[in-house]
């Protein structure tokens, strides 16, 4: 067999491992999104000012919620490094302690929710969309009491491989959610019409569902039970949750630096009116959607690398990090041409005013550039997690989203330094900057911190080999 063809063989290998796992976490991850993008299509229904509202309080929810979930993915690569090495005690010990975590954090994010509320009022906003964005708001603190202890679980049971929990409950939550805000926002079944406000309550719903489905698989699962994950239950352990926080915090802050910037977008170009933030919540919320396959393929690589790396296979690891890099790459293409072969299509599909819908339209040509360096960003920290890297990836992620890029879309954006203010294309071209700035370096580091861990792996052996 020629060297071409063993590689050729071992990316198709490698490629069919990744997507057996990487297309249910994607299947489900376009769930959750297409809960938030059935939430902003029926909000566009109603009108331009509850489109606003909900991209408003949706931009809260977004940062609270991806925190919590930057933290418990901490839990994930621990449980996977367990998990691959065999150690099933150690898997149910760590799993207890992700919901002791679960707790504290609970509290953390009904504040955070409170807070939220808060600074609406301070926005240069109209009385109505103050009032949707605030009913809308507020059901999220008993969705947002719920979502640790739901993440703690999915951290846990993606850290061991099984995502057909995940996958199955997310897909039935997207059509609950759907159905719900049907019923709720336009007022079905003999109930009032509750605009965009029934949204979040929908959410509340469906959040319950998950957490409840997913507190029974964990007990009642055949795969599950030899785990016994609540017999036994530890008291909390301030080394073990320190352990997931020392990972999960960086990861926390890493997806805040990013997040952040899409969510502080809204509040900046609130002033400019409706229109543009019902343009901007149209792109934003298709390009999340879009933004869940390589999400997917990320978390594939998480739990892939976590796996070789508890098994002592560098090599492996490494190998399987190539493979998904280049499939995220093609999946990136497809999607960018997507987005903007159909972008009239889709703003009209969202928005029955015109205004909105050529703002959007335009947008769509930065979100597709976007897409293209996003994609490879995540599939990189992806793998740096699966490594248990993630201060690094931290620091790529601020200078590139905050001391470069912001800077430059604050002044393209709102200030005539460049030029005329561009208004939401500026903060869309900061965007791309950022994204291609972080992808690069993030591609950098992996190569370095992989490498390391094949050489770390060699030396031992090589000083076994010299005693011998």
């Amino acid at each position: 067999m020629t060297s071409l063809t063993r590689t050729r063989s071992t990316f198709i290998n490698n490629a069919g491992e990744l997507l057996r796992l990487a297309g249910p976490l994607m299947l489900g991850q376009l769930a959750v999104v297409g809960m938030t993008v059935t939430d902003i299509y029926m909000a566009g229904q109603v009108n331009a000012d509850t489109l606003a509202a909900l991209q408003l309080g949706g931009s809260i929810w977004a940062m609270v919620s991806l925190l919590v979930i930057g933290i418990m993915i901490g839990n994930s690569p621990i449980i996977g490094n367990f998990w691959g090495a065999g150690q099933s005690e150690k898997v149910r010990f760590q799993f207890q302690q992700g919901l002791w975590l679960a707790l504290p954090m609970s509290l953390l994010v009904c504040a955070s929710i409170m807070g939220g509320v808060a600074l609406l009022g301070q926005l240069d906003i109209s009385a109505e969309v103050y009032r949707v964005a605030r009913g809308y708001l507020l059901p999220y603190l008993i969705t947002g009491f719920m979502f640790p202890a739901f993440f703690a679980f999915r951290s846990s049971f993606e850290g061991m491989g099984d995502i057909r929990p995940v996958m199955i409950f997310n897909c039935m939550a997207f059509v609950l959610n759907a159905v719900l805000d049907y019923i709720l926002i336009f007022g079905k079944l003999g109930l009032p019409a509750m605009g965009g406000i029934g949204a979040a309550w929908a959410t509340t719903i469906v959040m319950t569902f998950l957490l409840v489905a997913m507190a029974l698989y964990g007990h009642h699962a055949s795969n599950m039970k030899r785990l016994h994950l609540y017999r036994q239950f530890a008291p909390p352990s301030v080394t073990a949750i320190f352990g997931i926080l020392r990972l999960g915090i960086p990861i926390a802050l890493m997806i805040a630096a990013e997040v952040g910037f899409f969510a502080i977008i809204p509040m900046l170009i609130a002033h400019l009116g409706a229109n543009v933030l019902g343009a901007h919540a149209i792109t934003n919320n298709l390009d999340s959607l879009a933004y869940m396959i390589p999400l997917g393929l990320g978390q594939a690589l998480t739990i892939k690398v976590s796996h070789a790396q508890g098994r002592m296979d560098p090599v492996g690891a490494r190998q399987i990090c190539l493979t998904g890099f280049k499939l995220v790459f093609i999946l990136a293409m497809v999607l960018g041409c997507l987005k903007i072969g159909l972008r009239q299509e889709l703003a009209e599909l969202f928005s029955p005013d015109l205004s909105v819908q050529v703002i959007a339209a335009s947008l769509f040509f930065f979100s597709a550039a976007l897409g293209c360096f996003d994609s490879m960003q995540m599939a990189c920290s992806g793998a740096l997690r699966g490594y248990k890297d993630a201060r690094v990836p931290l620091i790529i992620q601020i200078v590139a989203f905050w001391v470069i890029a912001f800077p430059i879309a604050y002044s393209l954006a709102l200030t005539d330094f460049w030029g005329e203010p561009m208004g939401v294309f500026g903060f869309w071209t900061g965007l791309v900057i950022a994204a291609l700035v972080a992808s690069l370096s993030m591609l950098y580091r992996w190569n370095l911190v992989s490498r390391e861990a094949i050489k770390s792996l060699s030396q031992p052996l090589s000083s076994a080999g010299a005693l011998g």
